[in-house]
């Protein structure tokens, strides 16, 4: 009798088995577009560069200063000894299987002023507007009165300030 209950036992463990291959199988090989999909391995996205909105676009107005412009964009990431009026700001971003994304932004001066700009980015169509909605307002509720953490611990031990 045990015997006879083992052996159907096996059978449906079998089974089971065979359908649960068939599953992860059926799965990995549709829903999977490359085999680098299945790596277990991390692979973390790489960005580097600087990092330009179209705000931080908006802002730039010619005839600002070198010291201005910074102010705005940040430092350069390339600034080359023979084109000292040119600044570039390079941005590249790798993300796991997908082609490298590379954005460039060169801003160009004429002795210390800004002259012109150029590049991916493109400057916002309404400045205002993305400011306005950057403004958070943040509501703190009023004290009531309560004890606090010290206080509290004061009192357990037998001392009360209120008096």
């Amino acid at each position: 009798m045990n015997r006879v209950i083992f052996s159907e036992l096996q059978k449906i463990v079998l089974r089971m088995k065979n359908i649960l291959i068939t599953l992860i199988l059926g799965l990995t090989l549709t829903g999977c577009s490359s085999w680098s999909d299945l790596s277990l391995v991390h692979t973390p996205d790489i960005q580097q560069g600087n990092i330009i909105t179209p705000e931080q676009v908006a802002e730039l107005k010619p005839g600002m200063s070198k010291r201005q412009v910074r102010f705005v964009l940040g430092t350069p990431l390339l600034r080359d000894v023979f084109h000292q009026e040119r600044w570039d700001y390079p941005f590249t971003m790798k993300k796991r299987n997908e082609p490298m994304e590379i954005k460039r932004f060169s801003v160009y001066f004429e002795g210390d002023e800004l002259a012109r700009y150029e590049g991916d980015i493109m400057p916002a169509a309404d400045l205002e507007a993305s400011k306005d909605n950057k403004e958070i307002i943040v509501s703190v509720p009023d004290y009531k009165g309560g004890k606090g953490l010290v206080e509290s611990g004061l009192n357990l031990i037998g001392i009360d300030l209120d008096e």
